[in-house]
């Protein structure tokens, strides 16, 4: 299937106001429209993926903002939001009401996907251990049709203020519980990107914090149009600074 988004797309800020103003609650409303405008990951996510031809899944959704954001762009591919916490998948469904081709999914991330696509995972290995982050991508590099994408945006393990500024706003928002209380686990460049054997995938990574304070940077692993079987080898790294 085709992507019509190229040529009908709608502007970011018309985009950004439409996806806030499907929330019933103010405090939501709100939240949606702050989070839309400040993080340049939504208009980065679109220029990656407005070209597409492969159904997006998005591991760790929220409230699919991502999704509805897309879909105010014009996006018209299958798009599919996965995330463990069941309030706010209820809110990104509620929100979804009226599109087609917008599902959203209470699962583990975790868990297997029986779906293939171009992947995103924005700001969720920092919540994993480090097995369990090793496992996660192990599992979702499968998952990646040739061609596809696997983006990953998350701050990786550093010694500069931004990285310690990002800690401290997850802390923050694991305290008035909007964020997964759980011990937090960023992790290294290297514990990202070795995940993606270089026969099979393109790789590039770079800052994406725009004018933010956090450390957060953009993954992007696009799979061969021809890639061999993924192989099961692992990295490991020293920890500087110390997990948290």
């Amino acid at each position: 299937m085709k992507n019509g988004n190229a040529a009908g797309a709608s502007d970011h800020e018309g985009a950004c106001t439409r996806v806030a103003a499907r929330f019933d609650e103010l405090w939501l409303r709100l939240y949606a429209g702050r989070k839309l405008r400040s993080d340049p990951v939504f208009p980065a996510a679109f220029g990656l993926l407005q070209h597409s031809h492969e159904e997006l899944i998005d591991v760790g959704c929220g409230v699919g903002l991502l999704g509805l954001y897309l879909r105010e762009r014009n996006f018209q591919l299958p798009i599919v939001g996965v995330d463990r916490d069941g309030r706010k998948i209820g809110r990104a469904r509620a929100a979804a009401a009226g599109y087609q081709g917008l599902e959203f999914i209470e699962q583990d991330a975790g868990e297997n996907l029986a779906r293939t696509g171009s992947l995103v995972l924005f700001d969720v290995l920092h919540y994993l251990p480090p097995a369990e982050q090793k496992r996660l991508l192990e599992r979702l590099v499968p998952r990646v049709a040739p061609g596809g994408l696997l983006v990953i945006r998350d701050c990786p393990r550093e010694r500069n203020a931004r990285f310690w500024l990002t800690l401290l706003a997850e802390r923050f928002a694991q305290l008035i519980t909007w964020h997964v209380a759980t011990p937090l686990h960023f992790p290294t460049r290297e514990q990202i990107c070795g995940r993606f054997p270089p026969n099979e995938f393109e790789s590039t990574s770079e800052p994406l914090w725009g004018a933010t304070p956090f450390n957060n940077h953009l993954f992007i692993f696009r799979r061969h149009a021809a890639a061999t079987a993924p192989e099961t080898g692992a990295r490991s790294d020293s920890p500087l600074p110390p997990e948290v």
